[in-house]
């Protein structure tokens, strides 16, 4: 059950932390501050004091859900939830029928009215005025109670469709916090009910809040070689890395692999040329070998540890 009480992230708490009193039990605190206005002449400009500071740790949460909210606002990576892709579908499908059906008893109306033998109701076609004016029998729908109708119905459509536009553009968790986020719901104390905890299981229909940075697999490297800089609970199962370190160093290693990979070609043909001056056949084509070789390795480098997309691989190896 060792594996079970594992939980770890890349990221650190940014919230709370410039103003949160140190915890005397090594516990991270989320922080709220209270504030009041001091009384000040009508003249004097208005002040805000801070009067007191309330602070709130996992050990402070019950166990069930209330915990398990604190323990995914702890950090973004753990933001991990639900798009109900399934749901949205059958959705979707079942108000587009609805528009298919009042789609085709607008066709009917349009297509009644130009067959019809009285040039009047013809005429209704090409005013809108004569057409809602017109005198229809009992229990007919006129063109605009349709047209109401099926613009009420449009804005539910679109609606939706633009919600389920936006929850397929978001990322999907990286596999390391999805286990982080079971791990949590099924240690030694389970959180939360079985069927209750069952939605972490569906990777395919879940999405994370975290924007989408360059958390590439050397990101998840680098987290494993740092030692938890943080301790922000007193459940020592539970562990945080600082996001800013890990992003640091990351940074400084691609910057200075780029710089390899351009530094590197240049000296390498400025060598080749030297020794080969006399054989420039052979000049241009180990010349060529280098270039490519080390626009293979540049794009290679881009792939493996960004999140960079096929053409900016493709504008970057380019350029």
């Amino acid at each position: 059950m060792a594996d079970n009480r594992i939980y770890e992230s890349a990221s650190n708490i940014e919230k709370g932390e410039a103003n949160s009193p140190a915890s005397t039990d090594g516990g991270w605190r989320f922080s709220k501050h209270a504030t009041e206005t001091t009384a000040t002449p009508s003249l004097e400009p208005t002040t805000l004091v801070t009067s007191r500071v309330w602070s709130w740790g996992l050990e402070d949460f019950p166990v069930g859900y209330p915990k398990v909210a604190a323990f995914q606002d702890s950090d973004e990576n753990f933001m991990i939830y639900r798009r109900f892709g399934f749901l949205f579908s059958r959705v979707l499908l079942y108000k587009q029928d609805e528009l298919r059906e009042l789609e085709e008893n607008l066709n009917d109306m349009d297509e009644r009215d130009a067959e019809d033998p009285d040039d009047r109701v013809k005429k209704c076609l090409k005013s809108r005025d004569l057409d809602d004016s017109r005198t229809i029998p009992s229990g007919w729908e006129t063109r605009r109670q349709l047209l109401q109708k099926i613009e009420k119905k449009l804005d539910e459509y679109s609606r939706v469709l633009l919600q389920a536009q936006q929850l397929v553009a978001m990322n999907q968790p990286a596999k390391r916090d999805q286990t982080s986020v079971w791990n949590f719901l099924k240690n030694e104390r389970p959180q939360l009910l079985d069927e209750d905890a069952e939605y972490i299981s569906r990777k395919e229909d879940l999405v994370t809040l975290r924007p989408g940075r360059e958390t590439a697999w050397l990101d998840a490297s680098v987290e494993r070689m740092l030692k938890e800089t943080r301790q922000k609970t007193s459940d020592d199962s539970i562990r945080y890395f600082s996001k800013g370190r890990i992003n640091i160093f990351v940074t400084l290693l691609i910057t200075l692999i780029i710089l390899v990979l351009l530094v590197v070609p240049v000296y390498a043909l400025w060598h080749l040329s030297s020794s080969l001056d006399g054989n420039s056949q052979a000049s241009s084509t180990t010349s060529v070998g280098v270039l490519l070789v080390s626009t293979l390795l540049f794009s290679a480098v881009l792939s493996a540890f960004t999140k960079a997309k096929r053409h900016e691989i493709l504008g970057a190896s380019a350029g």
